[in-house]
């Protein structure tokens, strides 16, 4: 079943980002969301408390220990994911934004990533990323392009582990709700 990936953006309060995400998971399937490192322990809890994993992006993995995150997402491989795993709580997760690189998909499944992310929009040929991983990878893929309801009908096909949804719903409660609403429905 897919399920939504929120990314809170880093210029929204940590109270705000807690209950835009209340409604998103009230209106919706949401598996976790990254957080911008203002967020307070307490903060992590409450989103964990809605049934989010909560992962902190480019940030030194003592901060996702100090936060009591689920885990760290990093957009370059500086870094073995073995040597941040052992940097990062036991049973933390590392999830690998790979841009359009399939390479890269590769080195980080190869590596340990919980799973790999696609900027999928940025693609200029070749069959989809997402279809492509999915078609020879076990490790869950998240297309890291917002997703519009009108983009669902390109995405859907390629059978996404995970959906991010449009970033306007990060602007109230209520479009959070509207927002997830909208893509939910289209799911089933």
């Amino acid at each position: 079943m897919t399920q939504f990936y929120l990314v809170a953006p880093n210029s929204l309060s940590p109270s705000d980002i807690v209950a835009c995400a209340a409604a998103a998971c009230a209106a919706g399937e949401c598996a976790s969301i990254i957080v911008p490192d203002t967020v307070k322990t307490e903060d992590v809890a409450a989103l964990q408390g809605l049934g989010l994993a909560v992962f902190l992006q480019d940030v030194e993995p003592r901060i996702v220990s100090r936060l009591r995150a689920d885990g760290l997402h990093i957009n370059t491989m500086e870094h073995a994911i073995v040597d941040l795993r052992m940097s990062l709580p036991r049973d933390a997760m590392v999830g690998v934004g790979c841009g359009t690189s399939r390479h890269a998909a590769m080195e980080a499944s190869e590596q340990g990533a919980d799973y790999v992310a696609f900027t999928q929009k940025k693609q200029t040929g070749g069959e989809p990323l997402i279809k492509w991983w999915n078609d020879i990878a076990e490790v869950p893929s998240v297309p890291f392009d917002a997703v519009s309801l009108a983009e669902l009908d390109i995405l859907l096909p390629q059978k996404p582990d995970f959906i991010r949804p449009l970033d306007e719903m990060w602007e109230s409660a209520a479009n959070a709700t509207r927002i997830i609403s909208e893509l939910a429905a289209r799911l089933k």
